[in-house]
């Protein structure tokens, strides 16, 4: 094999070295867009569950101030009624 094959050879082989480094480095650039749109995606979840949330704990709470408010007024109504049948 002359030197000059034997160059042409190495470049061959260097080349055939880069395409697949080049093509390694694209599917990796491709999966990190991947990863980095799903990331994006999770965030936005989280955030739309975050205000879901903080809807339902509201509501949780005006619940809570309306089953005193209806406690209060149907213990109010007993002892009246109480009161009328004990007279």
């Amino acid at each position: 094999m002359s030197k000059i094959e034997e160059a042409m050879s190495a470049f061959a082989g260097a080349l055939d070295r880069m395409e697949r480094a080049a093509s390694g480095q694209s599917v990796r650039s491709e999966a990190r867009s991947e990863l980095e749109t799903q990331i994006a995606a999770l965030k936005e979840d989280r955030a739309k569950l975050a205000e879901e949330l903080d809807i339902a704990r509201s509501n949780v709470r005006r619940l809570e101030g309306l089953n005193a408010l209806a406690s209060t007024e149907l213990g109010s109504a007993l002892k009246d009624i109480d009161e009328l049948l004990a007279q």
